[in-house]
C-alpha cells in the first residue's frame, strides 16, 4: 500500500517495517480489510486501526510478543492455521470457524484485553473531557401524550417548558435551532455548528432527517456543506432515488438464500454515486455509510424513523462526533401483503395509496428517541461531557439529560427557544 492511498506517513512507516508480520493471524482480517477501505473509513475508525499497529510497531519484539501471548496461545489451541482462514478480509467463513471453537469466548476477551490496551495509550494522548451535544426531535404532527411521553426516560433527565415563540418564522423549532434565526432588535441567535469549532474533524457533525427540513434548513445557511464534509447531512426524502434504486433491486429477488447473495453481492458494489444527493456524493466514506445502512438497517430502506436511529446508532459507533441531531417523522401505515422483512418497498408492491400513521409515527419517535440516546452512552466518549435534548413540538417540551453545569439544567420554569439555543451554542462550541 502505498502512502498515496491517504495513510499518514507514520503509518506507512510502520507498514514498511513490517508492522502486519507482528500481529496474530486472526487479527490480519480486520487489519487488511481497514487499509484495503482506508478511503471509505471514518476519521475515528482510522484511528482505531492506525493506534493499534503505531502501538505495536512502537515497542520491542519482545514487548509485542507479550502484548499479543495470550491470543497466540488461543490461535494454536484453536488450530486456527489448519484452518482454510482468509486474512485478507473477514469472511463469512472465517467468523464460523471462529464460533464454532470451543475456545472462541475466551479467544474475544484476549482479543479485547488487546485493543484495551491500545486504547488507554490512545487516550492518554487525546481528550476525554471534550463536551458533546445530542439533539432529538419529535416533531409538531406526531401526537404525544404529555403525561407520559417521557416515562421511558426513567427520570434520567428533567422536563422542561419550552416557550417556542416563533409563529412568525417559516422554520420549526428544531431547524431554528439547527439554523439559527434572526430575532427583532437584536443580532441573529447563534446557530448550532453545522460547521463545528473544529471543523478539520470530518464527520464530527451529522444531522439525520427522517424527512428533508432540517437537511434543507441546513443546506441553506450553509451552502458549501453539499461538498463538504465538515457536516455530514442524511435526509431519508433527499435519498429517494438511492432508495428507490436499492428497492428495486432487492424486490427482484427470489425467496431464497442463493438469489439473495447475488442481489446483495451487486448492491455491494453497485455505482451508487449518481444515485445520490450532492452532500452524499461528495465524500465516498459517506456514500458508503448508506450504502451499509440500506444493506444492513432493518427497516432503513423503507421507514424513515427507522433510517434515522439506526444511521444514529451507526455513527456514533463508527465516528463518535461531537454534535449529531436527529430529526423523527411521520411514516405510512404498513400495507397487506408487503414483506418488510425482506426488505419490499410497499409502494412498488402494493399500489394502494399509502395513508399516514400519526399515532405510530409517534410511538416509534419516543421509543426510537432514548434508543438513539442509549445508543451513545454504550461509548465513553459520551458517559460524561454530553448533552441530550429531546424536543416534543406538539406540547411544547424539551427532556434535558446533561451535566449540572450545563445552563439550562439549572433552569425549573419555562425555557424560551433562544435561550435553549444559546445555552446548546455555547455548550457546543
Amino acid at each position: 500500500m502505498k502512502a498515496a492511498d491517504g495513510l499518514s506517513q507514520n503509518l506507512q512507516n510502520a507498514l514498511n517495517n513490517g508492522v502486519l508480520k507482528r500481529l496474530p493471524l486472526t487479527f490480519l482480517p480486520f487489519v487488511n480489510e481497514q487499509l484495503h477501505k482506508w478511503q471509505y473509513l471514518f476519521p475515528n475508525e482510522r484511528r482505531s486501526v492506525q493506534s493499534l499497529l503505531l502501538y505495536v510497531d512502537s515497542l520491542s519484539a519482545e514487548q509485542s510478543s507479550a502484548l499479543f501471548k495470550d491470543v497466540v496461545q488461543l490461535e494454536e489451541k484453536m488450530g486456527v492455521r489448519h484452518w482454510q482462514f482468509s486474512t485478507t478480509e473477514q469472511t463469512i467463513q472465517n467468523s464460523s470457524e471462529l464460533a464454532r471453537s470451543p475456545y472462541f469466548l475466551e479467544w474475544r476477551r484476549a482479543v479485547q484485553a488487546v485493543f484495551d490496551t491500545v486504547d488507554q495509550q490512545a487516550l492518554q494522548s487525546r481528550s476525554s473531557s471534550a463536551k458533546r451535544l445530542v439533539l432529538l426531535d419529535i416533531p409538531r404532527p406526531l401526537p404525544v401524550n404529555p403525561a407520559t411521553i417521557w416515562h421511558r426516560w426513567q427520570g434520567i433527565g428533567k422536563q422542561v417548558t419550552l416557550d417556542m415563540g416563533i409563529s412568525a418564522h417559516a422554520l420549526g423549532p428544531f431547524e431554528v435551532l439547527l439554523a439559527g434565526m434572526p430575532l427583532e432588535n437584536s443580532n441573529p441567535s447563534k446557530a448550532l455548528p453545522a460547521n463545528p469549532a473544529h471543523d478539520e474533524i470530518s464527520a464530527d457533525t451529522w444531522v439525520i432527517d427522517a424527512g428533508s427540513s432540517a437537511v434543507d434548513a441546513v443546506l441553506e445557511r450553509y451552502p458549501e456543506s453539499s461538498s463538504s464534509q465538515t457536516s455530514i447531512l442524511l435526509s431519508y426524502e433527499r435519498l429517494a432515488l438511492y432508495r428507490e434504486n436499492f428497492s428495486s433491486e432487492m424486490n427482484t429477488m427470489h425467496k431464497d438464500l442463493g438469489d439473495a447473495d447475488a442481489v446483495f453481492d451487486r448492491l455491494r458494489t453497485v455505482d451508487v454515486t449518481a444515485w445520490s444527493p450532492p452532500e452524499v456524493s461528495a465524500d465516498p466514506a459517506v456514500r458508503e455509510f448508506v450504502r451499509s445502512l440500506y444493506l444492513t438497517g432493518n427497516g432503513a430502506v423503507i421507514f424513515g424513523n427507522s433510517f434515522v436511529e439506526w444511521g444514529a446508532s451507526e455513527a456514533f459507533r463508527r465516528a463518535r462526533p461531537s454534535f449529531l441531531a436527529a430529526k423523527f417523522g411521520v411514516r405510512a401505515k404498513p400495507k397487506p401483503f408487503t414483506g418488510v422483512a425482506v426488505f419490499d418497498n410497499p409502494d412498488q408492491v402494493n399500489p394502494a395509496p399509502s395513508v399516514d400513521d400519526l399515532p405510530g409515527s409517534a410511538a416509534d419517535a419516543e421509543m426510537l428517541a432514548l434508543y438513539v440516546w442509549l445508543a451513545a452512552q454504550r461509548y465513553e466518549e459520551y458517559q460524561h461531557s454530553t448533552v441530550c435534548v429531546c424536543l416534543a413540538e406538539s406540547i411544547s417540551q424539551a427532556y434535558i439529560v446533561a451535566p449540572p453545569e450545563f445552563a439550562i439544567a439549572r433552569h425549573s420554569d419555562t425555557v424560551s427557544l433562544q435561550q435553549l439555543g444559546t445555552a446548546l451554542s455555547t455548550w457546543i462550541s
